[in-house]
């Protein structure tokens, strides 16, 4: 047995915490908010099943194919996508997904009413995943299979953009002006004040000490 739960208040914080009673291996405090989210994990663990050998795996509901790294990302942001990935409407619009990792994003935003979903995303084996998933639901997306550029905004024609490519936002400074309305994953504070002064982008989430989330309408 390793315990039984209980409830007290935390010496440090003075707020109610939980705890194994009697535990010597679990001898710590969770906050509720810990234990909401291991609860959500676990919900969410029940919709996944393993394929290909366990290297990848397969939402029993949505039928998307991903690498565990993907599947991790989903379950933990999926909800902090909703909140902050589609600050404008995208029904009938294209999309440029930088970082689109397996398509979980372009299903995103397929289910939110995107036309079509430019792809951008160097991982081959992602890629692999991100094609399959394209075949299963007949999606309209153009895959780029190679690191984000700076031409790509002039490469592809596009309505709105997604940038989460752990830095490559940073090449946006480049810019006096972002071409569409857009959300950024921003990798670190230095980027995140440099994206928001120069154009007028608002943080709208953190996710982390150093990773912020922008959203940028347009003027």
């Amino acid at each position: 047995m390793i315990g039984s739960l209980g409830i007290r208040r935390s010496a440090r914080r003075r707020v109610p915490v939980f705890y194994l009673e009697g535990s010597k291996v679990f001898d710590r405090e969770w906050y509720p908010y810990q234990l909401l989210s291991m609860a959500r994990v676990l919900l969410e663990a029940r919709k996944w099943k393993v394929i290909d050998e366990g290297l990848k795996l397969e939402h029993k509901k949505s039928g998307l194919i991903l690498l565990p790294s993907c599947a991790s990302f989903m379950i933990h942001e999926k909800s902090l996508w909703k909140r902050t990935y589609a600050p404008v409407s995208v029904e009938g619009k294209t999309v440029l997904d930088v970082g689109a990792g397996c398509g979980e994003t372009a299903y995103f935003y397929f289910m939110k009413g995107a036309r079509k979903v430019i792809c951008v995303e160097p991982d081959a084996m992602a890629v692999e995943c991100l094609m399959e998933n394209a075949a299963r639901h007949s999606w309209n997306v153009e895959v780029v299979s190679e690191p984000f550029g700076l031409e790509m905004l002039w490469r592809y024609d596009f309505d709105f953009m997604k940038i989460d490519g752990d830095g490559c936002e940073k090449e946006l400074l480049s810019l006096n002006k972002l071409p569409t309305p857009a959300v950024i994953e921003s990798h670190s504070t230095q980027l995140t004040d440099s994206l928001t002064m120069r154009f007028g982008a608002k943080i709208v989430a953190h996710v982390g000490l150093e990773i912020s989330i922008l959203q940028y309408v347009g003027d």
